[in-house]
């Protein structure tokens, strides 16, 4: 009697045994946070896929210095130009170009606003990435200006980051 009933048991404790597990497995796919981006990383042989951009903390110290007198020697010569010391970027616009999956890195752009009406010009750093031939990869902005529905949002990269010291106007454009 003792063996019919450890037989009659033992499918119900693998059917036990199986919903635990699958549910532990539901369980750990879905319950993560719900605000991450997926990257994908594509295969790059290119020169910049190659290239290895790590620079050392005391370089980066050495490099910073070195620009921040240019810099003022340049602030001098033409006073009517704002240079920044640095351009922050948030990490939404960031994820924005590397999410693209023709993206294989980021290119930077030197630009300068046209003439304000106080007579100055903002020199500013423009981010848009880049492909695997090099080519400039745009993305759509992240809603339209003017809030209408079914707009085609215009293609562009990302400017206006975050100055030290602040630009002209860090209000806005």
């Amino acid at each position: 009697m003792t063996t019919n009933l450890k037989k009659s048991f033992l499918p119900l404790a693998l059917l036990m045994t199986g919903a635990v597990c699958l549910s532990l497995f539901l369980a750990s796919c879905g319950g993560g946070p719900k605000d991450g981006v997926w990257i994908p990383n594509p295969v790059d042989t290119s020169e910049l896929g190659i290239r290895d951009h790590f620079i050392p903390q005391d370089s980066i110290t050495a490099y910073r210095k070195r620009y921040d007198a240019i810099r003022d020697t340049l602030q001098v010569a033409m006073p009517s130009l704002f240079i920044p010391f640095s351009e922050a970027y948030n990490k939404r616009s960031l994820l924005e170009l590397m999410k693209d999956p023709t993206c294989v890195g980021l290119r930077v752009y030197y630009g300068a606003t046209a003439v304000k009406s106080d007579g100055k010009q903002d020199l500013r750093l423009i981010l848009v990435g880049v492909d695997k031939l090099g080519k400039d990869v745009f993305v759509k902005k992240f809603s339209s200006a003017d809030g209408k529905v079914g707009d085609d949002p215009p293609s562009g990269g990302f400017e206006y980051g975050q100055c030290a010291p602040p630009c002209y106007d860090e209000g806005g454009k």
